[in-house]
């Protein structure tokens, strides 16, 4: 049997290959699990890091903290539309968090805050949650938790890092978004037509006031001594009611209140060109107890 090559083969003095050249292994992390304690164990370990000044030990950390698949995630927990509104809204804090996360480290080892606390939220009505935090977690359409982190230490000085999700086997961070949104901002509900309503400053709108029911003050945080200020957006109707409630600022506890007394709350109707019109506006209600 006769076999044919075609072409030509041209012979060539080898060159003796060296030994086979290692690549660094990229550094690893340990898994954390899906618990307070796993992020706080997380926390803990970044700040001796950079209590220790290893940033290339560090660095895997900080782009573990990084969401994957953003906008399916934000489409998940929140809702198609509104979804993909705060995947816009937090393409700044994703593109940042790395070195937002070392700065972060960096302020509370300055500040010697370096006591770590976490805290998990699944209901809305956490009353560790604070006056920022509490509108965002009404936002969510489920149940997904969601952590913050606590930094303390000598005195009653102590600051809150949030929020953190854990998505694919890891803690991950998506900010404080309602800082990302305009001033006053809330989800918009579904088919809500704003298109004929005016914008009118709060301070102007109280002066329309014609009829107030005061919010009851909730028992545990009088027994605790606690004030507050609950900051609501509202859409005040052609008639004066106010409608389309919803909170802007505020914990759980005195804004339920707020929100209870608000709604029955009655305004001299704006006119435009002899017309009523609706009303969009931001109300404030505040809890102040009496100092006898």
């Amino acid at each position: 049997m006769l076999f044919i090559f075609a072409g030509t083969l041209t012979a060539r003095e080898s060159t003796p290959l060296g030994p086979p050249i290692r690549q660094a292994a990229a550094p690893t992390i340990p898994s954390y699990p899906d618990t307070t304690r796993g992020l706080e164990k997380l926390i803990k370990d970044m700040v001796k890091l950079a209590q220790a000044g290893d940033s290339r030990a560090l660095q895997p950390y900080l782009q573990s903290l990084d969401l994957p698949n953003a906008e399916d995630w934000y489409k998940s927990v929140f809702g198609d539309d509104f979804g993909k509104q705060l995947t816009a809204a937090s393409q700044q804090v994703r593109a940042t968090v790395q070195a937002d996360a070392q700065s972060t480290l960096s302020t509370v080892l300055k500040e010697h805050l370096t006591d770590v606390h976490a805290v998990k939220f699944e209901d809305s009505c956490n009353e560790q949650a604070t006056a920022r935090e509490y509108p965002m977690l009404t936002w969510r359409e489920g149940r997904q938790p969601f952590f913050d982190v606590r930094f303390s230490g000598a005195g009653n000085h102590y600051s809150v890092w949030g929020f953190f999700v854990y998505v694919e086997g890891g803690f991950r961070y998506i900010g404080e978004l309602y800082r990302k949104l305009p001033p006053g901002y809330v989800k918009p509900r579904p088919g809500e037509q704003l298109k004929n309503v005016i914008k009118v400053a709060a301070n102007v709108q109280a002066a329309k006031l014609i009829h107030q029911e005061y919010p009851s003050y909730p028992l545990a945080q009088k027994a605790q001594h606690q004030e507050g200020t609950v900051v609501l957006h509202a859409t005040v109707a052609k008639d004066g009611s106010v409608q389309n409630l919803a909170v802007v600022e505020g914990t759980c506890a005195f804004s339920r209140s707020a929100l209870e007394a608000v709604k029955g709350w009655r305004y001299t109707p704006t006119l435009l060109n002899g017309e009523p019109v609706e009303v969009d506006t931001t109300i404030s209600v505040i809890f102040t107890l009496s100092r006898k």
